[in-house]
């Protein structure tokens, strides 16, 4: 597995473009009130919130074991993210003197308006895994890790759903990517699953994708962070 194709030292701002127009997100701003059982209402409020073009986004987690001990070892993402990047401008409520020119996360990607149903999401699944990483599922089987989860529920209606699937590092072909600048720049990498985790516990990874696609993919094959299977109990 490979790092970032090229690693982003900067960002320079072209122009400020409309908040209308082409593009994968839709911000609707309401005034609204709140209808009560038995009868009654809210007050007025605004509110605001954004939608994907494809509503959810699918979070991949793919994995394979590794030697004698079988450690489980997870493959994901590294690459460039304008909007973190973008943080320097503003004043977060705790010092952070990171300059996110670069970010480890799950592979991932957003559902199209025509996936639809469980089967949508898990074709979409192995479609991104394909085109991030250049890896194919073993036997093609994929891995349920349990219900969807939402990111960002008080300003997004997007669900995220996870699946695994374990690969073949062997099989590995390049990775297409989706014709996007980032993406063309970004790379893969492979950590034990117990790592990724004290990773995400330390702050060094801030994917919740990842960490929770880790953590229920260990429970899931009984995997002991510390890089053993556990014993099951009799």
């Amino acid at each position: 597995m490979t790092r970032a194709r090229r690693r982003v030292r900067g960002l320079r701002l072209l122009r400020r473009l409309p908040s209308r127009g082409p593009g994968f997100l839709t911000l609707e701003r309401f005034l609204a009130k709140n209808l009560y059982a038995g009868g009654g209402t809210s007050r007025p409020y605004r509110f605001e919130v954004l939608h994907r073009r494809g509503v959810d986004a699918v979070g991949i987690i793919p994995f394979f074991f590794e030697g004698p001990r079988r450690r489980l070892m997870v493959v994901f993402k590294v690459g460039f993210r304008p909007g973190l990047y973008l943080r320097a401008r503003l004043r977060p409520p705790l010092p952070d003197r990171r300059a996110y020119t670069w970010v480890r996360e799950a592979v991932a990607g957003s559902l199209e308006p025509g996936d639809r149903g469980a089967r949508g999401i898990d074709a979409r699944a192995r479609a991104e895994l394909l085109e991030e990483t250049g890896l194919r599922p073993r036997a093609g089987r994929i891995v349920g890790l349990g219900s969807g989860f939402f990111p960002s529920h008080g300003q997004s209606t997007e669900k995220v759903h996870l699946r695994a699937f374990e690969v073949v590092r062997q099989r590995r072909v390049r990775p297409v990517g989706d014709g996007s600048v980032n993406e063309a720049d970004s790379g893969t990498v492979v950590m034990e699953a117990g790592r990724i985790l004290e990773e995400c516990r330390k702050g060094r990874i801030e994917d919740p994708k990842l960490e929770i696609g880790v953590a229920r993919l260990c429970r899931l094959m009984d995997y002991a962070v510390a890089g053993r299977r556990r014993r099951r109990r009799r």
